[in-house]
């Protein structure tokens, strides 16, 4: 898929999902790392304590932090991939018969989120290879 797409609808796609998939991310940390809109209640009901939305917090932080930078955006998709897609799957499990957790709609922003991500990582990907590969071809 990624390399069908033309090198210049391919830029935009990337510029794009980079600046929407980082700017919702640093709104979900900003809120996770503060507490606001119910993520207290929501990191208790899956039980493992408030130690897990820092540290999702922390990760959404830093792969956003990585989208914005060109050589890592690669790398800042898959950390947010795994995180989100993490969130999609609990809500799927652990939260799973929850009437304000486990509920279709608290179902289908994580895993959409995780589809962009991932959509982004693989558009990424090949350009990133190929760069190492030119830089190590290069080399004497």
């Amino acid at each position: 898929m990624a390399a069908d797409l033309p090198s210049k609808s391919r830029a935009i796609t990337i510029w794009t999902l980079r600046v929407v998939l980082g700017l919702i991310f640093l709104a979900v940390s900003a809120i996770k790392l503060t507490g606001a809109g119910n993520t207290v209640e929501y990191f208790a009901a899956i039980g493992w304590g408030q130690w897990f939305r820092y540290f999702t917090g922390v990760l959404d932080i830093a792969g956003s932090a990585l989208l914005f930078l060109p050589r890592w955006t690669c790398y800042g998709a898959i950390v947010l991939t795994c995180s989100v897609g993490l969130g999609a799957v609990i809500s799927l499990t652990v939260l799973r018969g929850n009437p304000i957790w486990g509920t279709p709609e608290m179902i289908a922003v994580p895993l959409m989120l995780t589809l962009l991500a991932a959509m982004l990582a693989s558009l990424t990907w090949r350009h990133q290879f190929t760069e190492v590969q030119m830089r190590q071809s290069s080399r004497p």
